[in-house]
């Protein structure tokens, strides 16, 4: 596996970690939130965007080392970003 899909599997899994977590104490009965709790989800998933950002860049940037990879990685993101702005 080469290293760009090796870290886009690393930022999935961690989007679905934040999303676990964030799921997982509203199904654990918690009648109130903490806004604390909330800031600092909303915080974790602003920042994976930016790294997710990050990495789509990168995946242009060094497409020379494998075009295929680097294509994919950059319209997986594309078409995610456009379904999120739907």
């Amino acid at each position: 596996m080469t290293p760009i899909f090796l870290v886009l599997l690393l930022v999935v899994a961690a989007v679905a970690g934040v999303a676990g977590y964030a799921l997982g104490r509203g199904a654990a009965g918690q009648a109130t939130v903490d806004a604390e709790a909330v800031e600092a989800v909303r915080r974790e998933v602003l920042g994976l965007r930016a790294l997710v950002g990050r990495i789509k860049d990168t995946a242009w940037d060094h497409r020379e080392l494998d075009s295929t990879l680097a294509t994919i990685i950059v319209d997986e993101i594309r078409t995610y970003e456009r379904k999120e702005l739907e």
